[in-house]
């Protein structure tokens, strides 16, 4: 299988409403480490709280370091749930799609780098991972990405 899809540059819109939480990503740590621990604060309420959901998850990198993991829920949770509301919309993107480890996401960014560059077009925060179902065959992992185009 190919290890990603070629990238694009897609100008239509595109708009997430995730439920999750965020928290400042210490530049000293692995990114990992960060939406490994706000996704264990996100599951165990969706678990604790029987919430319904579409069980794929979304991370939302944004400015100042900030790292919000996050799904899809199909009804908002109760005022006194921990997870909090964000709406991403994008209205110009590069998409890419990749298949394979987590650990070979780097090739796939630098993809959509190039094919940036090429085209004349400048990236800004946010920018969306969306993991695909869990397999335990990691060369059939997919994770979708989304980086925010300046105009």
């Amino acid at each position: 299988m190919e290890p990603m899809v070629e990238p694009v540059i897609k100008t239509e819109r595109k708009a997430f409403t995730l439920f999750g939480c965020s928290k400042t990503h210490d530049p000293g740590k692995p990114y990992s480490e960060t939406i490994f621990e706000l996704f264990d604060q996100v599951w165990h309420e969706v678990r604790s709280k029987e919430l319904a959901h579409r069980g794929i998850n979304h991370v939302v990198y944004e400015q100042g370091n900030m790292v919000f993991a996050g799904i899809e829920l199909v009804t908002p949770p109760e005022e006194n749930s921990v997870l909090k509301k964000k709406d991403v919309v994008l209205e110009k993107y590069a998409y890419g799609k990749h298949i394979g480890p987590y650990s070979e996401l780097d090739a796939t960014y630098r993809r959509i780098d190039a094919l940036l560059q090429a085209a004349g077009e400048h990236k800004e925060l946010p920018l969306i991972e969306v993991y695909g179902h869990w397999n335990e065959d990691e060369s059939k992992l997919e994770t979708e990405i989304y980086h925010n185009l300046i105009g």
